[in-house]
């Protein structure tokens, strides 16, 4: 017994060994030579086709969490700066409505937002916004841990857009989820050198609406 558990202390090892090996791989893979953009110095960001706002977390009272909220008034502080006059707002459609309701309150026209309830994950929105809008420029409010995993998704897919820093709050669990992002870097890398799959719902199921 004592050498069976010697042998699977072992291999567990080895595999945890190998996998976090191959996370550092592909972190270290998700290259990219993206410009990013702060709206501290909005004179520098150029003027796109739309902004897109990733999805995030919404409380179950229906407001937008800190992280979504920050992403929502970047688009915002853009859209007022003219550098665009369309908005997409693309993850889930709980996240959609309440970044949709949050714009409007803030006196978007509801004709400049676009929802896409198919863009579940970053490698999703990247790919359904890209094929709906091809040729077309964008820019992703997000935030800066973000910014190398986004960049990468969007010049793997081919898409022409830009990062824009969306850190307004001091936001919880932050360790964790840079942590988590660490590890995600797995998921693009595969996704985009191996698998290349399409998104769980394609623009014909679902499609990207007013």
């Amino acid at each position: 017994m004592k050498q069976f558990l010697k042998y699977a202390a072992a291999i567990v090892t080895f595999l945890g060994g190998t996998g976090l090996l191959f996370t550092v791989f592909c972190n270290q893979s998700l290259k990219n030579e993206r410009k990013t953009y702060d709206t501290d110095q909005m004179e520098n960001i150029p003027s796109v086709d739309a902004v897109i706002v990733p999805g995030c977390l919404v409380h179950e009272n229906g407001k937008p969490s800190f992280a979504l909220e920050d992403r929502l008034n970047t688009a915002l502080d853009l859209y007022q700066s003219r550098k665009t006059n369309l908005i997409i707002l693309s993850g889930a459609a709980r996240e959609n409505r309440a970044g949709r309701k949050f714009l409007i309150n803030a006196k978007v026209d509801s004709k400049h937002i676009i929802m896409d309830d198919g863009g579940l994950d970053t490698y999703s929105t990247v790919y359904r916004c890209r094929e709906a809008f091809p040729k077309k420029q964008f820019l992703v409010c997000t935030q800066k841990k973000y910014f190398k995993r986004t960049g990468y998704l969007m010049q793997q897919l081919g898409m022409n857009g830009f990062c824009v820093r969306a850190d307004r709050h001091s936001y919880k669990k932050e360790l964790y989820e840079k942590f988590r992002d660490f590890f995600a870097a797995d998921k693009a890398w595969i996704e985009c050198t191996i698998t290349k799959p399409k998104p769980k719902y394609s623009l014909k199921e679902l499609p990207i609406t007013y």
